[in-house]
């Protein structure tokens, strides 16, 4: 999901920036004392927001995040530059910043959702997993019913372990939006990790009717029928998702299991060899390689 100008709504901000849609800002008749000590008129004003909404359609955040400091000082209290601050911090990797700027958008927000799910991928971003499932849930609060906040909470839920929370939620989810991809292949994962891979490859199955492409559920569907004894299916959707993501590392996992089980050493082997390449710090290829290779010496 659920990469970004993260949301449609800041892209329309930093365009009608542009535009100078935004007059009530340029309608302020007292000079206000920016961050520099230098007064914004309304002229200075609708300069730096042209200059701001150019400088990151040209993705130079941290010119940009010049101009919009100073914009935020002199108006403290909008959320437009709150976001827009927020955004060029994420661009940045300035996640801290990002995440205390989201906190804020949230209460001045005339639509707080706007900043959802981002709040939570900053927090995500520093490694902060309680935080993050926090924020998802502060955003699932504000609108209960939206799809993109019920995945987005359980998909932490699900990275956190608790199962249970997850496929509930997921369930619920799906019953708002049927045709939500993401909330299906979550709940097939999860069937997979309950020892439920009949269901799983039913979901996994309807995701793939609408889009024979999606590798998440892919590589579900290959797992479910590996699981179910049909290791020729369970090929041919894990080899038709390693063409499609072949930095995808659980995709050559699963195919290296495969393999040893078709006493296939060589193709188990070379599989093995892709994951280390892409992940050196995988352990379960690095060990089952060096077996292998040991075991064909």
């Amino acid at each position: 999901m659920p990469s970004f100008l993260k949301n449609p709504i800041l892209q329309a901000a930093a365009s009608a920036l542009a535009l100078g849609v935004f007059t009530w800002g340029l309608s302020v008749r007292v000079p206000v004392r920016a961050e520099l000590g230098k007064a914004l008129d309304p002229e200075e004003s609708r300069k730096l927001q042209e200059t701001a909404a150019g400088l990151m359609r040209s993705e130079k955040w941290s010119d940009a995040l010049d101009a919009t400091l100073r914009l935020h000082a002199a108006y403290p209290e909008s959320h437009i530059y709150i976001g827009q601050l927020a955004q060029i911090y994420d661009h940045l990797g300035k996640y801290k910043e990002e995440a205390a700027l989201w906190e804020e958008y949230l209460i001045r927000a005339p639509r707080p959702i706007e900043g959802c799910p981002q709040i939570g991928d900053a927090y995500q971003k520093q490694g902060l997993s309680e935080q993050a499932t926090a924020a998802f849930e502060k955003c699932l609060a504000i609108e209960p019913y939206n799809p993109d906040s019920i995945f987005y909470l359980g998909r932490a839920w699900e990275r956190a372990g608790d199962l249970t929370k997850a496929a509930a939620l997921y369930q619920r989810g799906i019953a708002v939006s049927p045709q939500y991809p993401d909330l299906q292949i979550g709940l097939a994962r999860i069937r997979l990790r309950q020892g439920q891979p009949e269901e799983a490859r039913g979901l996994a199955e309807k995701v793939l009717s609408r889009s024979q492409d999606n590798t998440d559920a892919l590589l579900v569907m290959g797992l479910a029928c590996q699981r179910l004894g049909d290791r020729k299916q369970a090929k041919k959707y894990l080899e038709h998702g390693s063409k499609l993501a072949d930095d995808y590392t659980d995709f050559h996992l699963a195919l290296a299991g495969i393999a040893e089980q078709d006493s296939d050493l060589n193709q188990a082997i070379a599989q093995y060899k892709r994951v280390t390449e892409l992940d050196k710090t995988n352990l379960v290829a690095v060990q089952r390689l060096t077996t292998l290779q040991g075991g064909r010496q």
